[in-house]
């Protein structure tokens, strides 16, 4: 080894030379080496009593060593990294000093101690730490007379080779696997004798909300009840990853035939839940029945009378589904930490299994893209930076374009930081299907003020610190104390990446200004296309908050715009269409949405409609009437092929009749003849020509 790296040495020199006699400004620069540190040894000490050490020198920087065997003795030759050195020692104790060199020749030093006796060590203590960060890591420190060096070994291998410990360092080490293990801790002296301890470290991972199975690690060891008690809840591969849960780890429950109505299964969290803020809880799951009753229960982990739950319905068989439980009735005083769930709750068991996952903290709404500060429901938790504050209050200027009933108010504090500003954690990550444009509508008290709008992604601040992936963008204000709408082009940020999580939203208003005691106002946080239709035109999208989409609903149907309650598959959009046929409705109910201008069929003959059904197989048909007289009509239908999954239908017009003007888009759901509506909800969005 020691020939290998002085033959490598030498030709990297060689090279050097060469290169600086063919061309004088490629010479290699030496000058930005790092100057070697962290210098010292390990030792091997021969246990007969010789006093025979072997020394490694170690080192950050270093690829030449000289050691001071710290006995009166010469000054050892150099070394490369890597190699040994022996020495004979007499008893005692001894600084070994080791002396590194880099390539520029610069050099430092670092001192070893080392006691040589041929007594058994005695009085050994060691020390076992636990990583607070990381609960599969630990650290091992040892002390004891007479030792030379220690041997540890962590008792997760049979074949384990003894991680070095010198005196006054430690040694660290990461198990695979939870468990208990018994590390051992040899002390070794320059005598036969050796004198060792065991130390029991027990490595656990606990488990805390959201559970989604997917850790290899982690305990997820469920006791059942009321039948079945050895059966647990195992992890396994998702049966069927689609729709609202495509992870590749669920846990499942075989309801046991003939078990109790009240059978279930339960497991400990490794800490009470934090209820202060979000107290609802939503499960991914999967029944083999619709209709059935599934109980979510809290447990104070020392009492199960202190307790809570709810019950929610499947309405789906054989496919995935959200369900939300309401547990806002606990007792804020107690503590909650034990999770039990029946399934199919008043009925025995017949063998069936039913699939859970995701099991999650979450609110009725969620703090998400778009914003309008409307909901009387969320907390908008806002945090003000540098001398800033925020809040949400009325809208003291309801007028032009901004009517609305409640804004942010962002008061930047006399002497406030140039760089002070708000932020809000949002719930969901921004999602970018619709462009990557943000807009927002501003009140500024001056014009010509630099409005900074930042997206952040939370999870890559180091500890203490601001988070490193971003995208900001500013734009000036263009007028004083009335609404204006400004415009974000979030792709002319360099770093800006879609595919990323950006789930922090950051404000700054006069952004690099000192504060001068300013409030002003923010609203309608968005992001869109830079080309966003300015009036209900084909495509729709309902996506616009400042645009009126005129739905007019009848014959016992009802519709509105709301916030997608599936972002899934082919459509991720957040506003759609929410129709609903109510109990008893004509078959021919249906809902009109009024274009500002004719469809323009110069070019496309067919009209797309992404439609969400709770049933496949259902006939759907899309009539266009003119503005002024009804009976001037074009209509076809399509018929849904999934249930409970977003789909794309087409509405082939080819051939029909385009001199006249067509501006009503009318939606019929399950229009069969003499069938009336059952109470169905169906969604659609994104209406637009296309070939």
């Amino acid at each position: 080894m020691k020939k290998h790296l002085k033959i490598f040495l030498s030709l990297f020199l060689t090279i050097s030379i060469l290169s600086c006699e063919k061309e004088d400004d490629a010479m290699v620069d030496l000058s930005d080496l790092e100057v070697p540190s962290n210098l010292g040894a390990t030792f091997q000490i021969t246990q007969d009593n010789s006093g025979l050490v072997t020394v490694t020198p170690t080192g950050k920087g270093a690829v030449t060593y000289t050691v001071d065997f710290g006995d009166g003795s010469d000054v050892s030759e150099e070394v490369q990294v890597g190699e040994q050195l022996e020495h004979v020692y007499a008893e005692g104790q001894y600084d070994v000093v080791v002396m590194g060199s880099n390539l520029n020749g610069e050099t430092a030093q670092g001192t070893q101690p080392l006691t040589v006796s041929f007594l058994a060590p005695e009085n050994l203590e060691a020390t076992v730490t636990k990583d607070p960060n990381d609960n599969y890591s630990v650290t091992v420190a040892a002390t004891a007379e007479n030792a030379a060096m220690y041997e540890v070994y962590f008792g997760e291998n049979e074949d384990e080779e003894p991680a070095a410990l010198m005196e006054g360092e430690t040694v660290s080490y990461t198990y695979s696997s939870i468990g208990t293990y018994n590390i051992r801790v040899v002390a070794l002296s320059g005598g036969a004798a050796a004198t060792e301890v065991t130390r029991e470290v027990v490595i656990t991972d606990p488990l805390f909300l959201p559970l989604d199975f997917e850790s290899a690690t982690l305990d997820y060891t469920f006791a059942n009840f009321g039948g079945g008690e050895g059966a647990g809840a195992p992890v396994v591969e998702n049966p069927d990853p689609s729709g609202v849960n495509m992870s590749e780890m669920v846990a499942s429950y075989t309801k046991p035939q003939n078990s109790e109505i009240w059978a279930g299964t339960s497991i400990p969290l490794g800490e009470p839940i934090d209820f202060s803020s979000r107290r609802y809880i939503s499960v991914d799951v999967w029944s083999p029945i619709a209709g059935a009753d599934v109980i979510f229960k809290v447990e104070n982990l020392d009492d199960s009378e202190i307790a809570v739950e709810f019950t929610a319905q499947t309405t789906v068989a054989n496919q995935w589904e959200t369900l939300t439980f309401d547990l806002t009735s606990l007792d804020p005083s107690q503590e909650y930490g034990r999770l039990v769930l029946f399934f199919n709750y008043g009925v025995p068991g017949t063998g069936e299994t039913y699939y859970f996952d995701n099991i999650r903290q979450t609110t009725l709404e969620q703090i998400k893209l778009p914003l309008n500060f409307e909901s009387e429901n969320l907390t908008y938790g806002l945090s003000g930076f540098g001398g800033s504050t925020g809040a949400v209050i009325d809208n003291p200027d309801a007028s032009g374009i901004n009517t609305s009933s409640r804004v942010i108010e962002l008061t930047e504090g006399a002497g406030a930081e140039s760089w002070a500003g708000i932020s809000l954690n949002l719930d969901e990550a921004v999602n970018f299907s619709s462009g990557t444009t943000a807009k927002m509508k501003v009140w500024s008290p001056e014009a010509g003020v630099p409005i900074l709008l930042k997206l952040e992604n939370s999870s890559s601040a180091p500890e203490g610190g601001n988070p490193t992936v971003f995208v900001e963008v500013i734009q000036n204000t263009t007028t004083s104390e009335e609404w204006e709408e400004l415009t974000f082009d979030l792709s002319s940020y360099e770093a800006f990446d879609p595919s990323i999580e950006y789930d922090r939203l950051v404000l700054f208003y006069d952004y690099g200004e000192s504060g001068e005691g300013t409030t002003s106002y923010f609203d309608d946080v968005r992001v869109t296309s830079a080309d966003e239709p300015t009036a209900v035109v084909l495509p729709v999208n309902f996506e616009n908050p400042d645009l009126t989409y005129s739905l007019t609903s009848f014959e016992g149907a009802e519709s509105a715009v709301e916030e997608n309650p599936f972002q899934q598959g082919i459509n991720t959009s957040s506003m759609v269409v929410r129709s609903i046929k109510t109990e008893g409705a004509l078959f021919y109910a249906g809902t009109t949405l009024q274009l500002e201008e004719p469809v323009d069929f110069s070019n496309q003959q067919k009209i797309s409609v992404k439609v969400y059904s709770p049933k496949e197989g259902i006939p759907v048909r899309l009539k266009l009437e003119n503005n002024d007289d009804s009976g001037i009509f074009l209509q076809t239908d399509a018929t849904t092929t999934l249930a409970n999954e977003w789909e794309e239908l087409v509405f082939d017009f080819s051939g029909e009749d385009f001199s006249q003007d067509y501006s009503k888009v009318i939606l019929f759901f399950e229009i069969i003849e003499n069938v009336q509506g059952d109470g169905s909800v169906y969604y659609y969005d994104d209406i637009q020509l296309t070939n």
